[in-house]
C-alpha cells in the first residue's frame, strides 16, 4: 500500500467521536494536524501544503496560487458543505479531487435557522440585552403562525427548515432556480417569484450556495423590495448578502432585524456588531455535535476511499462540472 501523507487542517477533529481520528490512524498513512487550533490564514496554508497527499480541508481558502504549491497533491476532502474557498476549476484542470459532505451539516443548519426564526419574532435577543442593562420591558411579538416565512433555496437545508416550520403552521413562500424542485409538490409550500417572496414575506432565510452567479443576490434592490418591518436570515454563505445593504436597511428601520451566522470575511468585526437588532452568531450553522461527527467521518472515509483508487461518494467536480447541482440553492 501506497504511504501517503494527509494534512488535517479542519479544526477542531475528532472532538466529537473517535471513529473519524481511529479511521485515518488505521490507514498507516502519516498524518499531520493543524498546529493552531483554529481556521488556518492563507499563509499558513501555503506553508503546509508542500508535501501532502490529502488534505482533510476545513473553510479555509485554497486558491490556484496556494494550489500551485501542492505537487503531491491529489485530494480535498471538505468536512462539511461549502465549497467556495476552494479554486474547483484549478483542481479540475489538475486532476485533483475534491470531496465534500452535504448531508451531513444540513440538519443543525436548518435547527439553528429555525431557532434564529423565534429569537427574531419573539425579540429574545433584544430583551436579553435590556435585562441584563437593568430595564425590564415585556416586549410583544408573533407567533410563528402569524408570520409569513420566505424560503429562499428549496435543497437539503431549505427543505428541513420547511418541515421543521410545518408544526408551527406558518405561511411558507419559497423559491428556486431550480424547477424540477418547484415542481416536486412540498405540502404546504406556496411557490412564488423572487420579488412576490421579497415583498410578501414577514422572514426571509437564505440557503443558496456561494458562487459568482449568486454573489450578494440579496443586496440594495432586493432589500428595498422587502416590506417595511421585515426581517433577513442568512446561514448559508457571507457573500451571497450585501452587507453594506443590509447594515443600510436595518440602519433606515426599514428592516426591523436579521440574524447572520456566516460572513464574507470571518472571523467578523464589521458594522453589524454595533447594531442591537441584529443576532450575530460565529458561523455554528453545523456546530451540534451529531452533524461535526457525521462531517468529519465522511470527509475521512472519502480520504481512504479516494486514495484506495475509488470515485468519493460526494463528488464535487463532478457536481460542478457536471450535473452542475452546485449552481443550484443548496
Amino acid at each position: 500500500m501506497p504511504d501517503f501523507r494527509i494534512l488535517v487542517t479542519a479544526s477542531p477533529f475528532g472532538k466529537t467521536g473517535r471513529k473519524p481520528m481511529d479511521l485515518l490512524e488505521s490507514t498507516g498513512w502519516e498524518l499531520v494536524f493543524n498546529p493552531y487550533n483554529r481556521r488556518l490564514r492563507p499563509g499558513e496554508v501555503s506553508g503546509m501544503i508542500h508535501d501532502v497527499d490529502a488534505i482533510i480541508a476545513g473553510t479555509e481558502v485554497y486558491n490556484h496560487d496556494m494550489l500551485n504549491l501542492a505537487k503531491r497533491l491529489k485530494l480535498i476532502s471538505r468536512v462539511g458543505i461549502g465549497l467556495d474557498s476552494i479554486d474547483l476549476e484549478y483542481c479540475r484542470l489538475n486532476q485533483i479531487q475534491v470531496a465534500y459532505t452535504p448531508d451531513a451539516p444540513s440538519q443543525g443548519v436548518a435547527e439553528l435557522t429555525v431557532s434564529h426564526i423565534i429569537s427574531l419574532a419573539r425579540h429574545v435577543h433584544v430583551s436579553d440585552t435590556l435585562v441584563r442593562e437593568g430595564t425590564w420591558i415585556r416586549m410583544m411579538g408573533k407567533l410563528v403562525s402569524e408570520l409569513k416565512v420566505g424560503v429562499i433555496g428549496v435543497g437539503r437545508i431549505g427543505r428541513i427548515v420547511i418541515d421543521l416550520l410545518r408544526p408551527f403552521q406558518p405561511d411558507i413562500l419559497a423559491h428556486d432556480i431550480n424547477p424540477d424542485i418547484e415542481k416536486s409538490n412540498l405540502v404546504g409550500v406556496n411557490w412564488c417569484d423572487i420579488e412576490t417572496l421579497l415583498s410578501k414575506s414577514d422572514i426571509i432565510t437564505l440557503h443558496i450556495p456561494m458562487n459568482e452567479s449568486n454573489r450578494y443576490y440579496i443586496g440594495q434592490r432586493e432589500i428595498a423590495m422587502m416590506k417595511t418591518g421585515a426581517m433577513l436570515i442568512n446561514t448559508s454563505r457571507g457573500a451571497v448578502l450585501n452587507e453594506r445593504a443590509l447594515v443600510d436597511g436595518l440602519s433606515r428601520k426599514h428592516l426591523a432585524g436579521a440574524a447572520i451566522d456566516v460572513f464574507e470575511h470571518e472571523p467578523y468585526e464589521g458594522m453589524l456588531t454595533k447594531m442591537d437588532n441584529v443576532i450575530l452568531t460565529a458561523h455554528m450553522g453545523a456546530s451540534a455535535r451529531r452533524s461535526r461527527y457525521l462531517m468529519e467521518l465522511g470527509a475521512a472515509e472519502q480520504c481512504v476511499r479516494v486514495l484506495n483508487g475509488e470515485k468519493p461518494v460526494h463528488d464535487a467536480i463532478a457536481d460542478q462540472f457536471g450535473a452542475g447541482l452546485l449552481r443550484h440553492p443548496s
